[in-house]
């Protein structure tokens, strides 16, 4: 049995490539990589696909490295790659169109446990390991298990699951609120820690009952979708 695929993605401009690799030496020094060792590194998968390594890659330490490599890629139409641990089985670290790679690894911290409330704020480079390690000793753990050592981003990004997810659901059951950076370089936060972040009726809920929920005229009477 033999797949074929079909690549219609376009490269960036020699030009436009070389002043983003330029202005990110700029402002990261060392930290940018354009080795073809290194850049094979992220282009590694467990996939069946190709290796499609990126053009240079980034080494980020916080938010603002990956605001600005955003607005640089950005401003240039060079595309960009965040990059955990490179378990996954569907190439999505690939660089079909080429472009710079975000490589997440250091920003490893666990900010904070709430163990009381069960939640914890990560930084994206921790691995489902190290994390619970870190929740050992107070008796938690994590328990989403894809199967590999994961990034959190990247599981998150891929929502991740396994064969716990039939007892604690998937990655989407298990993450409360997310920072993220948008194509432009802006910060968005979705959702916070509460379970719950508004009062009153559960109008949701609520349609999914029999009969629906007075006042909505959508409902169906007697069924519970």
């Amino acid at each position: 049995m033999g797949i074929t695929t079909t690549n219609h993605l376009q490269r960036p401009e020699p030009q436009a490539l070389a002043a983003t690799v330029e202005a990110l030496a700029a402002r990261f020094g060392n930290r940018l990589i354009t080795s073809q060792a290194v850049r094979d590194q992220h282009a590694h998968t467990t996939t069946w696909l190709a290796p499609q390594p990126p053009d240079a890659v980034v080494m980020a330490q916080e938010t603002s490295d990956i605001q600005d490599v955003v607005r640089i890629c950005a401003r240039h139409g060079v595309p960009v790659i965040a990059f955990g641990t490179g378990t996954s089985l569907e190439g999505q670290v690939n660089a079909p169109a080429g472009g710079v790679c975000i490589d997440l690894r250091d920003m490893n911290q666990v900010l904070e446990v709430h163990a009381e409330d069960l939640d914890c704020v990560i930084q994206p480079g921790v691995t489902r390991k190290a994390l619970n390690e870190h929740l050992r000793d107070q008796g938690l753990f994590f328990p989403i298990d894809p199967g590999a050592d994961a990034s959190l981003g990247g599981m998150a990004a891929t929502r991740a699951s396994g064969t716990n997810a039939v007892r604690y659901g998937t990655m989407r059951d298990n993450v409360l609120a997310l920072k993220v950076v948008r194509g432009d370089g802006e910060i968005i936060t979705t959702g916070t820690r509460a379970k719950k972040s508004s009062a009153g009726y559960d109008r949701e809920r609520a349609r999914r009952l029999p009969g629906g929920y007075p006042g909505d005229t959508n409902r169906h009477p007697g069924r519970a979708d």
